[in-house]
């Protein structure tokens, strides 16, 4: 490692040392070197101790600045970056950091992930997943990679979208895929039950042709599912998954989405109106939001103007509903911590 560290002295002195950090990963990943050798070479190149811990482990290896192992330790307050195999390394600096310590630690999280996968006797289901669910794959490649799955031509199953911090509770093949909402988990399941706290269960697909479409409709249920209501399934909704979907197309927001927008700017929350549309009492709703109910009749009195329509009546509360909806799925995204 050391040696390796040298040659970074042969590469093109114009060159930045930032360049110069990505293209030393580069060549421990080209080199296919394994995660303890990465580990060393990091805190070589870092001069500092580096550590790497797993997922549920309370503690993790370390090295020190000259490639010796050192006591297990944890991240704690240094700097730290999560991997995508969900591992976690961290660099122990005393005193003020360096320039390339963040780029050190962030390559050095993509290499261990890229090494990961390598290992991973996984891989190929996971493709498997993507080309049936969301690659623009051929007929042969679908049918191959069905086969990879055990899936007959015509099973019935449902494709579920999870949350892609959120684990499956029982064996499902799965991969976390991109979509236009953020990263989303994609599993394929033999019936409707939810395999996490949180899911989106898509419609159910009678053979391979349906499954994209049964994927669409899983991101639809994710994406209206929240604390009251953490699985949702989209044969439960009905029409309205269709308008969904439409909405999806559109090139701007429905009037009724920016309405509600401007509402929760004001007094109004999210929970008072979907309770609203519920038919709750103008005394419920003065409760919930803590104020006289004389004061929640003065903003009740308000809304036809600010709505365009009358939600004390019941096609107002049902178009109220929906306009939650569409309102939902405008804003609804998959990246962790929202």
């Amino acid at each position: 490692m050391k040696e390796l560290v040298g040659r970074l002295s042969a590469l093109d002195p114009e060159a930045s040392e930032t360049l110069k950090v990505i293209a030393y990963f580069d060549a421990l990943v080209d080199g296919r070197v394994g995660a303890e050798g990465m580990l060393r070479g990091a805190a070589v190149l870092s001069g500092a101790p580096i550590g790497h811990v797993h997922t549920g482990r309370a503690e993790g290896r370390r090295f020190g600045a000259d490639g010796a192992e050192l006591a297990p330790g944890r991240p704690d307050d240094w700097p730290a970056v999560p991997s995508a195999d969900g591992s976690t390394v961290w660099l122990e600096r005393a005193g003020d950091a360096h320039a390339n310590d963040a780029m050190v630690l962030e390559r050095l999280a993509i290499a261990l992930s890229i090494q990961s996968v390598r290992l991973d006797t996984s891989t190929p289901t996971r493709r498997a997943v993507e080309v049936l669910l969301t690659g623009d794959a051929s007929e042969q490649e679908r049918e191959e990679a069905a086969a990879r799955l055990s899936l007959g031509a015509h099973t019935a199953i449902h494709a579920v979208a999870v949350p892609p911090t959120v684990r499956l509770d029982r064996p499902l093949a799965h991969a976390v895929v991109a979509t236009r909402f953020g990263l989303a988990r994609a599993a394929l399941s033999p019936d409707d039950r939810a395999p996490a706290p949180r899911a989106g269960i898509g419609t159910a697909a009678s053979g391979l042709s349906d499954l994209r479409e049964s994927w669409r409709s899983a991101l639809v249920a994710l994406r209206l599912a929240d604390d009251d209501e953490p699985v949702v399934r989209a044969a439960d909704l009905g029409p309205l998954l269709q308008l969904a979907e439409t909405e999806d197309l559109r090139a701007s927001p429905h009037p009724d989405v920016l309405a509600i927008d401007a509402l929760l700017a004001t007094a109004w929350s999210e929970r008072m109106l979907r309770a609203l549309a519920g038919g709750a009492s103008q005394r419920s709703l003065a409760a919930d939001a803590g104020v006289h109910h004389s004061t929640m009749g003065a903003r009740l009195h308000e809304l036809p103007t600010r709505l365009g329509y009358d939600p004390s009546t019941a096609r107002g509360r049902t178009r109220l509903d929906v306009a939650l909806m569409l309102h939902r799925l405008a804003h609804a995204r998959f990246d962790p911590g929202r």
